[in-house]
């Protein structure tokens, strides 16, 4: 198997990244708030973490010397949380930060974090709202070779402080392994079973992540049709007049 096609710019960037938040975690400067709102603590540890990483890169001489912005997406719903890219956009790499315990699954759930790293085309540059052109336009623009693109994932696992595994760096396209999640695609993974970066082909990384959004579909699908199949009758037969839901909405059945 061939690595992954990433650029030595990303693997370096990351590496840099990784290695500051251990250190600033070991010794205190970055301290994560764990009140169990998971909501809440998301959004407090992002800014932490994003703000103390837009001030160290300001003055690294990877940054500094090859024109390099770490920039910090206001919105908490953007598909990314961190973007590092130069001026002429030779370098762009899309940040999504994990802070997690690492023993459960955990939500992928950017559909333009996939998009982007498997097309290599920016989702705000094509349409991709609603299932049909979503699907279109990934069949229409997937890169199997000769495409850099990936979606980055920054880990820092809130259990853990000393171990040099606190925080790590992967990817979409190096993911050891994930697994189907019909309630929230595309996808998930268990971020222990993904600690060490896989080394796919390119070609072998896409399969592997556009069959998992297969049958993550494919478990969508089956829901729908259990739903159907139990409760189609029963419906109908509770009906009396119009119905207050919307004929598009999901509580709806025909």
């Amino acid at each position: 198997m061939s690595n992954v096609d990433t650029t030595p710019a990303a693997n370096e960037i990351n590496h840099v990244l990784v290695s500051f938040l251990q250190q600033a975690r070991q010794q205190g400067i970055i301290t994560l708030t764990t009140t169990g709102n998971h909501q809440a603590d998301s959004a407090i540890n992002q800014k932490i973490i994003g703000d103390s990483l837009r001030a160290f890169t300001a003055g690294h001489p990877l940054f500094v010397e090859n024109g390099l912005r770490f920039e910090v997406e206001p919105s908490p719903r953007h598909w990314y949380d961190f973007l590092i890219r130069s001026d002429d956009d030779t370098v762009w790499l899309p940040i999504n930060l994990k802070v997690s315990s690492c023993l459960g699954r955990d939500d992928l759930s950017s559909k333009e974090g996939l998009f982007y790293a498997v097309t290599g085309i920016r989702p705000q540059d094509v349409q991709i709202r609603g299932w049909d052109n979503y699907f279109g336009q990934l069949a229409s623009h997937v890169k199997l070779f000769g495409c850099a693109a990936d979606y980055y994932y920054l880990v820092v696992d809130k259990s853990s402080i000393d171990s040099e595994q606190s925080v790590f760096w992967t990817s979409l396209l190096q993911l050891q392994r994930v697994h189907p999640n019909g309630n929230r695609p595309p996808f998930q993974c268990n971020w222990s079973e993904n600690r060490e970066r896989a080394t796919w082909s390119r070609q072998r990384a896409i399969g592997n992540l556009l069959t998992a959004l297969n049958a993550t579909v494919e478990l969508r699908a089956e829901a729908r049709d259990s739903c159907h199949k139990y409760l189609g009758s029963l419906l109908g037969g509770l009906r009396e007049g119009p119905s207050p839901c919307a004929p598009d909405s999901p509580q709806w059945i025909p």
